[in-house]
């Protein structure tokens, strides 16, 4: 099944990067490598939010 909220969030960050590199205007990174970078950016992320997901455990035993 895809998960299409986080694919919209990866999208997003790859568009990011991506645009943002390439319009940066004193880099003298190639126009190609704008994509890799973009893609690298968000294939971490992936895996990040895959393996260390935002979770949180609440315990409400009071022993007090």
């Amino acid at each position: 099944m895809i998960n299409f909220n986080n694919l919209i969030k990866y999208l997003v960050l790859f568009t990011v990067v991506s645009l943002s590199t390439f319009m940066i205007p004193n880099c003298s990174i190639m126009n190609k490598h704008a994509f890799y970078i973009g893609l690298l950016a968000s294939t971490t992320f992936v895996l990040l939010d895959k393996l260390f997901p935002h979770t949180v455990i609440i315990n409400n035993n009071n022993k007090d």
